[in-house]
């Protein structure tokens, strides 16, 4: 049998100006002033709109240099978590032409579209599509396909036209300018002109006609002869690496393939050729993809003149059914699930069942009981339903002897009718406000159970095992008294919350040691001898005394047993 040989095709989508658009998205009128834009926890420029860059402010400059440049430049602050929120929108974009996609740093996309022609179309029509797509969001792109992940990532930021090497500005001269005269001179048109013929893709005015933002493709077998010309920052090394190269003189692609191996991998390490290597084809390089997870977002405006719960509660319910239609058909389950009103960002409902579930009446009640405590609906035009937390729906025996053609399955009503009562009540005070005892293994009083979250399935399946030792009904934190009369080593009478007793009965004492291999002394204590001690009153009480060797033993008061 003949095997098909499929040549791998990557496409590489940059998206140099994404930090400022993430900015100006929020704050567009910042872009009528110079503005640079940093992350929050680094000084270095990643990326500078014109008229920073006119100021000759561009990437790769510390904020301490772009303020001696011009001190009115804006600096903003961005986080990954902003730009990875970003990229995940274009990603859900990209997703439709191929499910390999990943990450490729805060500002790009790596895409594998190797056998996926007959999504993509030719490398044209797919260029063209992404172009397209972008330009009407106004994200600015540049798109790179190659043989190779590295190829492709290298093309798209480094073309033939723009491969010189970006040129550093002297601070040292323009801060002695800047003492002969009273401000900066402000460059001139022809000045700006020069300048941006020499500065590399990172420093020019972002133009999508500009011949150096271009789309390129290059094919499988061309992969070397385009690599060659371009500079060893194509092959995304560290800048520490990049500068130990050009001290030894190797600008170039050209250069690493031209000299030894051995004797790179002697001065610089082996992962230098191994990047060669990739970009070349000679050597795989993994693909991590992201996991894609589907989102179920329904949608509606509204037209009403008057806006009432009962005219909103409609429209949900109508959402309702087509996510749980969309549910039924893919075989899934919801577990979490939001309602947005926009552009009121302030009222949101937010729904959580302890057991996903696809039960249109069971969502439409915790629904209904939520949206009844908003008190307000003013400057609502939509409504928005998206199911943040999807699940797989597991297969469950279908119950025999079903009355009806259908043979529906039975599920456990217990499981589901304490799922839709925790559900209810989360509506009302707020997620993770019940709470359940745990019981825990322990010799130890305080260790025998703690305070966690309620679980449907743990408290409906599991039940509490009784203890050999007989335990109090209440259980108090260790409480010292005041003790004052002892007889036969045990207490006679004492003190305890402003009140004095007196035993008339005792048992014990039930010796429970610490646990020796536990070394933290705050969680530990020392040995207890137990009593069961009734008094005169009727109170019978669980009371320990703490041994001590350096100092007088203590009494406590730890249960109840009335």
């Amino acid at each position: 049998m003949n095997k098909i040989k499929l040549k791998n095709r990557f496409a590489s989508i940059w998206f140099p100006q994404l930090p400022l658009e993430t900015i100006l998205s929020k704050e567009p009128l910042l872009d009528s002033l110079p503005l640079v834009v940093s992350f929050s926890e680094r000084e270095e420029i990643i990326c500078a709109n014109g008229l920073a860059r006119r100021l000759n402010i561009c990437a790769g400059m510390s904020t301490k240099e772009t303020l001696t440049l011009n001190p009115h430049v804006i600096n903003k602050k961005v986080q990954h978590s902003d730009l990875k929120e970003k990229l995940m929108k274009l990603f859900s974009f990209t997703y439709q032409f191929t499910p390999l996609i990943r990450l490729d740093g805060y500002d790009s996309l790596m895409l594998d579209i190797t056998g996926c022609e007959k999504f993509t179309g030719k490398e044209e029509d797919f260029i063209r599509q992404l172009t397209t797509y972008f330009s009407k969001i106004n994200i600015l792109s540049i798109i790179g396909i190659a043989g190779t992940q590295g190829a492709a990532w290298a093309i798209t930021r480094f073309q033939n036209s723009s491969n010189q090497k970006q040129p550093r500005v002297n601070l040292r001269k323009i801060i002695n300018d800047q003492s002969r005269a009273t401000r900066i001179k402000i460059p001139s048109d022809r000045d700006i002109e020069n300048s941006q013929k020499k500065l590399s893709i990172f420093n020019t005015s972002y133009s999508v006609n500009d011949p150096i933002y271009k789309p390129r493709t290059i094919d499988s077998d061309k992969t070397e002869e385009a690599l060659i010309s371009l500079p060893v920052e194509a092959l995304n090394l560290e800048s520490t690496d990049v500068n130990l190269l050009n001290l030894f003189g190797i600008y170039k692609v050209k250069d690493l393939i031209n000299i030894d191996s051995t004797s790179i991998n002697r001065r610089f390490g082996n992962h230098i050729i191994k990047r060669v290597r990739q970009a070349l084809g000679k050597e795989t390089e993994l693909f991590n993809k992201i996991v894609w997870e589907e989102k179920y977002s329904f949608s509606t405006e509204l037209f009403l003149e008057e806006i009432t719960l009962q005219g909103i509660s409609g429209f949900i319910k109508t959402l309702i059914k087509k996510l749980c239609d969309e549910l039924e058909k893919d075989k899934k389950l919801i577990r979490r699930c939001n309602v947005k009103f926009p552009p009121n960002n302030e009222v949101v409902i937010e729904i959580n069942f302890s057991n996903p579930t696809q039960d249109k009446a069971k969502i439409e009640l915790v629904m209904l009981e939520k949206l009844k405590t908003i008190k307000s609906f003013k400057n609502i035009e939509a409504i928005i339903l998206e199911g943040a937390h999807i699940e797989e729906a597991r297969e469950r025996q279908i119950a025999m002897n079903v009355p009806g053609g259908d043979y529906a399955s039975k599920y456990p009503d217990k499981e589901e009718k304490i799922s839709l009562l925790m559900a209810r009540i989360e509506t009302r005070l707020g997620k993770n406000k019940v709470k359940s005892f745990a019981q825990h293994h322990s010799h130890i009083p305080e260790k025998t159970f703690s305070l966690d979250e309620f679980k449907t399935k743990k408290q409906t399946g599991n039940q509490w095992q009784k203890s050999k030792f007989i335990r109090p009904i209440l259980l108090y934190s260790p409480d010292l008294i005041n003790a004052t009369l002892y007889r036969d080593d045990h207490l006679n009478q004492f003190s305890w919350r402003g009140k004095k007793y007196k035993t008339c009965y005792v048992r014990g004492p039930e010796r429970i040691a610490s646990e020796w291999w536990n070394k933290d002394k705050e969680t530990n204590f020392g040995l207890r001898d137990y009593w069961e001690v009734v008094t005169t009153c009727g109170a019978r009480l669980w009371m320990f005394e703490e041994k001590n060797k350096i100092s007088e033993n203590k009494w406590f008061v730890h249960g109840n047993f009335c």
